[in-house]
């Protein structure tokens, strides 16, 4: 499957923390495989600050696992204000990660721009 840009980068992100926090040499080889998926970009368009741009993706997908981590664990049950303050930073983020990859694909000159559409993240 062919892959835009902004999404390869975006994905290579989360890889990124999957191998640092769960360390499997599957996510480790899903890391490598979304690097060697950007590498051709980076080649391409070397005006790109692509390191501003996957730091800005990895703290946001690094804030969202967080964030996301009690809900999974059922640590804040029944804390409704917590639950509903998390899904309003985690849907904060998530345009934000929009944004970043859609900005990817304006500057590498891919014509894929990602738009939820009846999404928390609008």
């Amino acid at each position: 499957m062919l892959r835009d840009a902004g999404d390869i980068a975006d994905r290579l992100c989360i890889a990124q923390l999957k191998a640092d926090r769960i360390g499997t040499s599957q996510v480790k080889q899903e890391f490598k495989e979304f690097w060697e998926g950007l590498f051709t970009h980076l080649l391409i368009s070397p005006d790109i600050d692509w390191y501003k741009y996957i730091n800005e993706l990895y703290v946001c997908n690094k804030n969202i696992w967080d964030l996301e981590s009690d809900i999974r664990k059922s640590k804040i049950d029944g804390n409704e204000q917590e639950i509903g303050r998390r899904t309003i930073k985690i849907r904060e983020y998530n345009k934000k990660r929009v944004e970043i990859k859609n900005e990817i694909n304006k500057l590498t000159g891919e014509l894929f721009r990602e738009i939820k559409k009846d999404h928390a993240s609008e």
